[in-house]
């Protein structure tokens, strides 16, 4: 995740744009997967979080967030799709507003080689759309296109894992929007209803900023089971450890409890 939190003069409604595109996007892929392709796995959910210690938020006291994710992500015989958008909430801030931020990623990628028997199990033209918008004025329509791997993990219960390469071209309504580059590794494990899933990226070769390392985990049990209902029911926490957040000195160390649900 790359959302910004930093306060900036108010720009109303612009959110609605890159909402727009990302709606346009996923409709354009529904179609085309339909119409064209096998789907091999696909999932959507929601999740919210709580949690405390965020960095660099307007908040006044104790930078609370609360978010709301909507997400699915899917593999087909072409390749594959990941797509999120977070409604980010926090309380008062320095304005006397609340504030309210919109982010979203849209992750396809493009299946170029497959591999039998081998540690690189497929091999991926890789490209991602961030967008977002906050209610301090800041905006983003960030593109990342790169070349990715799935990778065969030899762990019980590991369910995927792979690694990326992108060329970013960052565009934002902030002081420092040069390009650089991005390292995203992701990952997913399973083994007796507990789920440990996340991402690392690493951001670097920008000019204007320090390097920068997020490392986002959710550790999860799934209560499904337990319940005796339809749908995964996952309960547990998501930590995000950010070192040198939005490139800059500060270092983020923040735990959020988590409930997700999927359909």
């Amino acid at each position: 995740m790359r959302f910004n939190l930093i306060s900036l003069p108010t720009t109303k409604l612009s959110f609605i744009k890159p909402l727009a595109t990302a709606a346009f996007a996923v409709i354009a892929l529904s179609g085309m997967t339909s119409a064209n392709a096998k789907m091999l796995f696909g999932g959507t959910s929601i999740t919210g979080l709580y949690g405390d210690n965020f960095k660099l938020t307007p908040n006044k006291d104790d930078n609370a967030l609360a978010v709301m994710t909507l997400e699915h992500a899917s593999t087909h015989t072409w390749g594959g799709v990941f797509f999120f958008v977070d409604r980010i909430h926090g309380d008062e801030g320095a304005n006397g507003k609340d504030f309210r931020e919109t982010y979203g990623e849209i992750a396809p990628k493009i299946k170029l080689a497959t591999f039998d028997n081998s540690f690189i199990k497929q091999v991926n033209l890789a490209g991602q759309y961030e967008f977002g918008s906050n209610s301090g004025g800041f905006s983003q329509d960030n593109y990342l296109i790169g070349v990715g791997a799935d990778l065969n993990v030899p762990i019980p219960g590991m369910k995927y894992a792979s690694a990326s390469l992108y060329q970013v071209f960052n565009n934002n309504s902030g002081p420092n929007d040069a390009n650089d580059q991005q390292i995203t590794l992701t990952y997913g494990w399973e083994k007796n209803d507990f789920v440990v899933d996340g991402y690392v990226d690493y951001s670097f070769n920008n000019d204007d900023l320090k390097d920068q390392l997020h490392i986002n985990p959710q550790i999860k049990y799934n209560l499904q089971k337990t319940l005796g209902i339809d749908n995964r029911l996952e309960v547990g926490m998501e930590y995000s450890y950010w070192k040198n957040k939005f490139g800059t000195d500060e270092t983020q160390s923040a735990p959020s409890a988590l409930i997700k649900y999927h359909f």
